[in-house]
Protein backbone atom coordinates (compact mmCIF):
# COMPACT_ATOMS: atom_id res chain seq x y z
CA UNK A 1 0.00 0.00 0.00
CA UNK A 2 1.38 3.40 -0.99
CA UNK A 3 0.74 6.23 1.45
CA UNK A 4 0.48 9.74 0.09
CA UNK A 5 -0.07 13.24 1.41
CA UNK A 6 -3.65 13.32 0.13
CA UNK A 7 -6.84 14.25 1.92
CA UNK A 8 -7.42 10.51 2.41
CA UNK A 9 -4.33 10.26 4.64
CA UNK A 10 -3.82 13.65 6.30
CA UNK A 11 -2.00 12.03 9.21
CA UNK A 12 1.10 11.16 7.15
CA UNK A 13 2.42 14.68 7.52
CA UNK A 14 2.28 14.33 11.31
CA UNK A 15 5.40 12.87 12.98
CA UNK A 16 4.94 9.22 14.03
CA UNK A 17 5.30 10.03 17.74
CA UNK A 18 2.46 12.58 17.51
CA UNK A 19 0.25 10.26 15.44
CA UNK A 20 0.00 7.91 18.40
CA UNK A 21 -1.91 10.60 20.29
CA UNK A 22 -5.61 10.79 19.56
CA UNK A 23 -8.06 12.69 21.71
CA UNK A 24 -5.21 13.40 24.12
CA UNK A 25 -4.53 9.69 24.73
CA UNK A 26 -1.71 7.52 23.40
CA UNK A 27 -3.35 4.81 21.26
CA UNK A 28 -0.95 2.25 22.75
CA UNK A 29 -2.75 2.64 26.09
CA UNK A 30 -5.77 0.91 24.57
CA UNK A 31 -3.74 -2.30 24.20
CA UNK A 32 -3.68 -2.62 27.99
CA UNK A 33 -7.39 -1.92 28.48
CA UNK A 34 -8.73 -4.41 31.03
CA UNK A 35 -12.27 -4.21 29.66
CA UNK A 36 -11.20 -5.00 26.09
CA UNK A 37 -8.99 -7.87 27.26
CA UNK A 38 -11.84 -9.25 29.36
CA UNK A 39 -14.25 -9.00 26.41
CA UNK A 40 -11.77 -10.77 24.11
CA UNK A 41 -11.21 -13.63 26.56
CA UNK A 42 -14.96 -13.79 27.14
CA UNK A 43 -15.65 -14.10 23.41
CA UNK A 44 -13.13 -16.92 23.09
CA UNK A 45 -14.61 -18.77 26.09
CA UNK A 46 -18.12 -18.19 24.71
CA UNK A 47 -17.09 -19.84 21.43
CA UNK A 48 -16.04 -22.97 23.32
CA UNK A 49 -19.28 -23.16 25.31
CA UNK A 50 -21.55 -22.28 22.38
CA UNK A 51 -19.95 -25.00 20.25
CA UNK A 52 -20.55 -27.60 22.97
CA UNK A 53 -24.14 -26.45 23.62
CA UNK A 54 -25.07 -26.22 19.93
CA UNK A 55 -26.52 -29.78 19.76
CA UNK A 56 -29.28 -28.75 22.21
CA UNK A 57 -29.86 -25.41 20.49
CA UNK A 58 -28.73 -23.16 23.34
CA UNK A 59 -26.12 -20.47 23.67
CA UNK A 60 -24.10 -20.22 26.85
CA UNK A 61 -26.02 -17.02 27.68
CA UNK A 62 -29.36 -18.82 27.39
CA UNK A 63 -27.99 -21.78 29.31
CA UNK A 64 -26.79 -19.50 32.12
CA UNK A 65 -30.16 -17.79 32.44
CA UNK A 66 -32.02 -21.11 32.44
CA UNK A 67 -29.64 -22.57 35.04
CA UNK A 68 -30.13 -19.49 37.24
CA UNK A 69 -33.92 -19.68 36.96
CA UNK A 70 -33.88 -23.40 37.79
CA UNK A 71 -31.42 -23.06 40.68
CA UNK A 72 -33.36 -20.23 42.30
CA UNK A 73 -36.68 -22.08 41.85
CA UNK A 74 -35.41 -24.76 44.22
CA UNK A 75 -35.55 -22.44 47.22
CA UNK A 76 -37.72 -19.43 46.41
CA UNK A 77 -40.77 -18.23 44.46
CA UNK A 78 -40.23 -17.38 40.79
CA UNK A 79 -37.98 -14.41 40.18
CA UNK A 80 -39.20 -11.23 38.60
CA UNK A 81 -37.53 -9.91 35.48
CA UNK A 82 -35.86 -7.22 37.59
CA UNK A 83 -34.53 -9.72 40.15
CA UNK A 84 -33.19 -12.02 37.44
CA UNK A 85 -31.53 -9.16 35.57
CA UNK A 86 -29.77 -8.13 38.78
CA UNK A 87 -28.61 -11.67 39.57
CA UNK A 88 -27.23 -12.37 36.08
CA UNK A 89 -25.80 -8.85 35.71
CA UNK A 90 -27.77 -8.07 32.55
CA UNK A 91 -29.87 -5.02 31.84
CA UNK A 92 -33.59 -5.86 31.49
CA UNK A 93 -33.65 -5.17 27.73
CA UNK A 94 -30.79 -7.60 27.05
CA UNK A 95 -32.35 -10.17 29.38
CA UNK A 96 -35.64 -9.82 27.51
CA UNK A 97 -33.82 -10.46 24.20
CA UNK A 98 -32.22 -13.57 25.71
CA UNK A 99 -35.56 -14.84 27.04
CA UNK A 100 -37.68 -14.26 23.90
CA UNK A 101 -36.31 -17.25 21.90
CA UNK A 102 -36.56 -19.43 25.02
CA UNK A 103 -40.16 -18.39 25.49
CA UNK A 104 -40.90 -19.02 21.80
CA UNK A 105 -39.55 -22.58 22.23
CA UNK A 106 -41.68 -23.01 25.38
CA UNK A 107 -38.55 -23.42 27.54
CA UNK A 108 -39.48 -20.54 29.86
CA UNK A 109 -42.77 -18.92 30.71
CA UNK A 110 -43.04 -15.23 31.49
CA UNK A 111 -46.18 -14.36 33.43
CA UNK A 112 -47.48 -11.68 35.79
CA UNK A 113 -46.19 -11.88 39.36
CA UNK A 114 -48.85 -13.03 41.82
CA UNK A 115 -47.49 -10.58 44.42
CA UNK A 116 -47.33 -7.57 42.08
CA UNK A 117 -49.30 -7.76 38.82
CA UNK A 118 -47.08 -5.04 37.27
CA UNK A 119 -44.01 -7.27 37.55
CA UNK A 120 -43.34 -10.30 35.35
CA UNK A 121 -41.97 -13.59 36.68
CA UNK A 122 -39.85 -16.11 34.82
CA UNK A 123 -40.47 -19.83 35.23
CA UNK A 124 -38.76 -22.77 33.60
CA UNK A 125 -41.26 -25.05 31.85
CA UNK A 126 -41.02 -28.84 31.90
CA UNK A 127 -39.60 -28.63 28.37
CA UNK A 128 -37.09 -26.12 29.71
CA UNK A 129 -36.08 -28.46 32.54
CA UNK A 130 -35.65 -31.29 30.04
CA UNK A 131 -33.52 -29.12 27.74
CA UNK A 132 -31.45 -27.91 30.68
CA UNK A 133 -30.90 -31.54 31.75
CA UNK A 134 -29.73 -32.38 28.20
CA UNK A 135 -27.43 -29.34 28.21
CA UNK A 136 -25.75 -30.06 31.56
CA UNK A 137 -23.27 -32.72 30.35
CA UNK A 138 -22.47 -30.54 27.31
CA UNK A 139 -21.81 -27.58 29.60
CA UNK A 140 -19.61 -29.81 31.80
CA UNK A 141 -17.57 -30.86 28.72
CA UNK A 142 -17.13 -27.21 27.71
CA UNK A 143 -16.11 -26.24 31.25
CA UNK A 144 -13.62 -29.11 31.35
CA UNK A 145 -12.18 -28.00 28.01
CA UNK A 146 -11.77 -24.45 29.26
CA UNK A 147 -10.05 -25.71 32.44
CA UNK A 148 -7.69 -27.92 30.40
CA UNK A 149 -6.90 -25.10 27.97
CA UNK A 150 -6.35 -22.36 30.54
CA UNK A 151 -4.95 -24.60 33.26
CA UNK A 152 -6.31 -25.45 36.70
CA UNK A 153 -4.31 -22.86 38.61
CA UNK A 154 -5.10 -20.04 36.16
CA UNK A 155 -8.78 -21.02 36.08
CA UNK A 156 -9.00 -20.93 39.87
CA UNK A 157 -7.25 -17.54 40.02
CA UNK A 158 -9.39 -16.16 37.19
CA UNK A 159 -12.63 -17.33 38.85
CA UNK A 160 -11.64 -15.66 42.09
CA UNK A 161 -10.68 -12.41 40.41
CA UNK A 162 -13.87 -12.35 38.35
CA UNK A 163 -15.99 -12.93 41.45
CA UNK A 164 -14.20 -10.13 43.26
CA UNK A 165 -14.52 -7.77 40.29
CA UNK A 166 -18.21 -8.65 39.93
CA UNK A 167 -18.87 -7.78 43.56
CA UNK A 168 -16.99 -4.49 43.31
CA UNK A 169 -18.72 -3.54 40.05
CA UNK A 170 -22.23 -4.47 41.22
CA UNK A 171 -24.38 -1.39 41.55
CA UNK A 172 -26.01 -0.91 44.95
CA UNK A 173 -29.76 -1.42 44.85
Amino acid sequence: MIVSDSDDAPWVSIPASDRRMIGGVDIRDVAGCTCLRLRRAGRMATQIFDAHLQPVGLTVGQFGVMAQVYGCSLWRPPMTMKELSTIVGMDPTTLNRTLKPLEAQDLVRIEPDRRDRRARCIRLTMSGRDRLAQAMPLWRAADDELHRTVGAEATLALSGLLSLAGEKLRKPE
